[in-house]
């Protein structure tokens, strides 16, 4: 039986309706939201203590996290994995104030694979050295061109990163306890 023009004109626009429909919703309701809302991404802070409680029972050492942070940071990231050379790898990332990031790596293996990990080939030369409270920070930069602080904590390799202002990563370096 033959079907006529108006039924199958009918039957497509009835699927582009469909089809337009699931795009909007899936615009409203996936992470695209914030193409149409930006800003309005409220996803709920990460809660790393998991992580820090895994770090310190493996490693036995004390995870070097902040005591606190100013109001408008908030926990995006955390990752505790075991990687060779580095041993116990500990990543925690911050959604700073003015839309940039930070983020703070942390290792009890070996310093420099830590290093070249996070920063890569350019990280590995010290550009500077800064006193931020009673820790020697040794400024680096990069290989994507970001600000970088290391210093150790004991055993334990801190590496600060990120497009955070250099203001931001001082601030996350004087919190760190």
């Amino acid at each position: 039986m033959a079907r006529s023009a108006t039924q199958t004109l009918g039957d497509m626009a009835r699927s582009l309706g469909l089809m337009a429909i699931v795009i909007v919703a899936l615009l409203f309701l996936g992470p695209s939201r914030a193409l149409i809302f930006p800003g309005a991404d409220r996803r709920s802070p990460v809660d790393y203590r998991a992580q820090v409680t895994g770090f310190s029972q493996v490693t036995g050492l004390p995870a070097v996290v902040p005591l606190s942070l100013p109001t408008g940071w908030q926990s995006n990231a955390a990752l505790l994995s075991s990687r060779p050379r580095l041993g116990e790898h500990l990543r925690i990332g911050w959604a700073t104030p003015g839309e940039r990031f930070a983020g703070l790596d942390e290792a009890d293996g070996d310093p420099v694979a830590l290093i070249r990990l996070v920063l890569g080939h350019r990280g590995s030369t010290v550009q500077d050295q800064v006193q931020i409270g009673p820790v020697t920070w040794d400024v680096r930069a990069s290989d994507r061109g970001e600000r970088a602080l290391t210093a150790g904590f004991g055993a334990v390799s801190v590496v600060l990163t990120g497009s955070a202002t250099e203001d931001q990563l001082r601030l996350l370096a004087a919190s760190l306890g």
